[in-house]
């Protein structure tokens, strides 16, 4: 069962999702956009990968993170 928190008598049912084998909890509303940015993670300097598949950073902004994602962040290098 999700958390709920309350403040100013609304409740917001909150969600778990696994970010890099970490347990983050967040509101059911949001995307992975707003779960990089909660986390302090640089969205334009990683791929992330979502329950094992690529995610392009395009659908990030409108896709929702659900309950038991799971999440891998990879930093982007550049060389040769």
């Amino acid at each position: 069962m999700s958390p709920n928190i309350s403040e100013n008598n609304t409740s917001e049912t909150l969600i778990e999702v696994m970010l890099n084998d970490e347990q983050v909890f967040l509101s059911s509303e949001s995307s992975i956009s707003v779960l990089l940015l909660l986390q302090n993670i640089a969205a334009n300097s990683v791929a992330l990968v979502r329950n094992g598949q690529v995610l392009p950073k395009s659908r990030w902004k409108e896709t929702l993170c659900c309950h038991g994602d799971q999440f891998e962040v990879f930093a982007l290098v550049a060389g040769g």
